[in-house]
């Protein structure tokens, strides 16, 4: 599989950027010219409006410039919507059909040939292993979706889908941040490494917690940054990036803002490495105190 880009641009927001087809095709080749190729869906987002948003920009570009992305969606959860009046309660569906059905109204929205990445939203207590790998296997064969992985999967339960499918699971997107560091502890960093893929990270600055703390733990943190900020004149995004860049698994960072600017922020960070002792200072006042 070619490599996640070491920034993904998330459109989960899309719907609130306000932007017409022709400024979403220029937002997606300002990306790629930032070499951030890897672009994130899900079939839910923007109450499943923001894929077929995303697609008629994408539709306006070159066929040479939509080869370059690399396009990743999830499916799984099923909404309570408008588009589905006759749903009840918001619930998981991994049966064979909805995950095929998904994957094809995910191409349809995208105006898109291919999915490079389909991921399974969120685990569920009744995903059935052996009706997935089918699924997974005849999209495969259909030439529809190139790679999968899963999303929000404990350890565990990536090791027992895996045992089935015939494809690798490629990644886990998962939650990191400097507010959130449950995956540097709970298995989730070892098990990247022993099985050699890279995660993807979504909520990298804690869900705008960073700017706008909510407990003492996040004032902790967010001052911090504040500090170190000024010390080495970065503005606390990127120096958020950079912190999650040091993991030994190297997670693909999942961005979610809709601006150029804070897009070249981001790679801009690439440069700047985080001192050891800084790091450690924001780990502990993450979790509320030292190492042992």
């Amino acid at each position: 599989m070619k490599p996640f880009s070491p920034f993904s641009h998330g459109y989960w927001r899309l719907m609130e950027w306000d932007l017409q087809p022709t400024e979403i095709a220029a937002l997606v080749e300002a990306s790629l010219d930032m070499g951030i190729y890897t672009i994130d869906h899900a079939d839910i987002y923007g109450d499943y409006r923001c894929e077929a948003a995303f697609g008629q920009g994408f539709a306006q570009l070159s066929s040479a410039t939509r080869q370059k992305v690399q396009l990743v969606s999830k499916c799984g959860i099923k909404l309570l919507s408008a588009s589905a009046p006759d749903r009840t309660i918001k619930h998981y569906d991994y049966s064979y059909a909805h995950i095929v059905q998904s994957a094809e109204n995910s191409l349809k929205r995208l105006h898109a040939e291919k999915l490079d990445v389909l991921l399974l939203h969120r685990p569920s207590p009744l995903l059935q292993p052996d009706e997935v790998a089918r699924a997974f296997s005849d999209l495969k064969l259909a030439g529809k979706v190139v790679n999968f992985g899963v999303s929000n999967y404990t350890t565990g339960q990536f090791d027992a889908l895996q045992g089935v499918c015939e494809q690798p699971l490629v990644t886990n997107q998962v939650q990191i941040s400097p507010l959130h560091v449950d995956y540097l502890f709970d298995g989730g960093q070892d098990h990247a490494l022993l099985h050699d893929y890279s995660p993807m990270a979504w909520s990298p600055l804690g869900g705008g917690r960073l700017f706008a703390p909510k407990t003492e733990r996040d004032r902790a943190v967010a001052d911090l940054f504040q500090r170190l900020s000024g010390t080495y004149d970065l503005p606390i995004d990127a120096l958020a990036y950079a912190w999650i860049r040091c993991l030994p698994s190297k997670p693909c960072i999942i961005l979610g803002s809709g601006k150029v600017e804070r897009l070249k922020r981001a790679v801009a960070s690439l440069d700047f490495e985080f001192p050891m002792e800084d790091w450690f200072a924001v780990l502990q006042a993450s979790r509320g105190h030292g190492i042992a």
